[in-house]
């Protein structure tokens, strides 16, 4: 007995482009048991309200969800840092869009229990439990609060719910929303974390949120898949990139025994189209073994990168003392902006995790 699933990367369709997939993508996307992607961002519907936050507010259009359901995907993650940009309003929205699509979600919700809740999917007498959270970035339930969000990947129950799924069905995904923007490895914690999942009980990683392709490995018994990259993903800073990346079908069979295929695709002409791995801007062989030689030097070495150059002048400004700011402090009582840019940096594992490693390296060296 064999069950075959689709999981591709972030999707954003800014623009309402109604064929933003084509037909061979389709067809593999139909062809499989059930098929999966990262819904990025809520749809657009009347009087939104963007929340207070540091960094973009990202909506996508409404009829997405139909032109998702009829390429056939039939679930989402909802478990990222752009689905509560528009609040309460914009989730809820979205979630009801899907139900009347009949796709289902996981990763998110309107309270907390509903976003810590995992999907089980069973079909040939097979099932399959999927997890989906994200780094803590605005919109996170990292607490029980009186409101909707995602569920946070590093909050303890995670490891819990891991261990009683496990109990339920043949195999666990966990789908991650986590990692550094435009680097091709994933940071050491992640990694690490990554693989901790693994030793209790996941049997496949699915990564997304770099925005580029990272490398994958396997890890025991397990798969991770560190990052497939942008499926689509057309807002004006991604309007003209050819976002090339990967998605995975995996064949979970039954006795127990794991296989997957690699997709290849970009977008070309507006549309995300299958392609041969030479027509990709990177190479999947040199993207994994950048996780074996010399991976810890690299990370190290990438961390310092960053802190030089965003990190610091980032808290220099959100902690930066002027004649301009203390008249905001004056009359508005606290500069939100500063607050908001620092509670960014603090807040965001990825980014705390970095500063943490830079710092420590630059403290300790001799």
């Amino acid at each position: 007995m064999m069950l075959k699933a689709f999981f591709c990367g972030d999707i954003v369709n800014f623009t309402n482009n109604s064929e933003f997939i084509d037909n061979q993508l389709k067809y593999i996307i139909r062809e499989c048991d059930f098929s999966i992607g990262n819904f990025e961002a809520p749809i657009k519907t009347e009087q939104m309200i963007p929340i207070k936050k540091a960094g973009p507010h990202v909506f996508q259009a409404k009829e997405t969800i139909q032109y998702l359901k009829n390429a056939g995907f039939t679930i989402v993650s909802l478990a990222n840092n752009h689905i509560y940009d528009y609040g309460e309003r914009g989730l809820k929205s979205t979630i009801e869009e899907l139900g009347r699509n009949n796709i289902q979600f996981v990763g998110a919700g309107m309270n907390f229990e509903e976003a810590y809740t995992p999907r089980i999917i069973e079909k040939n007498g097979i099932k399959i439990g999927i997890i989906a959270a994200c780094e803590n970035e605005f919109g996170c339930l990292y607490e029980k609060q009186n409101r909707g969000g995602y569920a946070w990947i590093l909050h303890r129950i995670i490891e819990d719910i891991i261990r009683d799924l496990k109990k339920q069905v043949d195999y666990i995904v966990l789908i991650i929303h986590a990692g550094v923007e435009d680097i091709q490895i994933p940071i050491k914690e992640w990694r690490e974390l990554y693989r901790r999942f693994c030793e209790i009980g996941v049997d496949v990683i699915i990564g997304h949120h770099p925005h580029v392709p990272q490398g994958y490995e396997q890890y025991h018994d397990s798969f991770i898949f560190y990052s497939l990259g942008n499926f689509y993903f057309d807002t004006p800073d991604f309007i003209r990139s050819s976002n090339d990346s990967y998605s995975v079908v995996l064949e979970f069979y039954k006795p127990k025994n794991l296989k997957f295929d690699i997709v290849y695709h970009k977008t070309i002409d507006g549309k995300t189209r299958m392609v041969d791995k030479k027509e990709v801007s990177f190479d999947l062989n040199i993207l994994n073994s950048l996780l074996e030689k010399d991976y810890e030097e690299r990370n190290n070495s990438i961390c310092l990168q960053l802190f030089q150059r965003y990190y610091y002048s980032y808290y220099k400004t959100a902690t930066k003392f002027s004649f301009l700011q203390l008249v905001r402090r004056l009359l508005f009582k606290k500069s939100l902006y500063s607050y908001l840019l620092l509670l960014h940096n603090i807040k965001i594992d990825s980014h705390r995790f970095v500063v943490q490693r830079a710092l420590t390296l630059l403290t300790e060296a001799p």
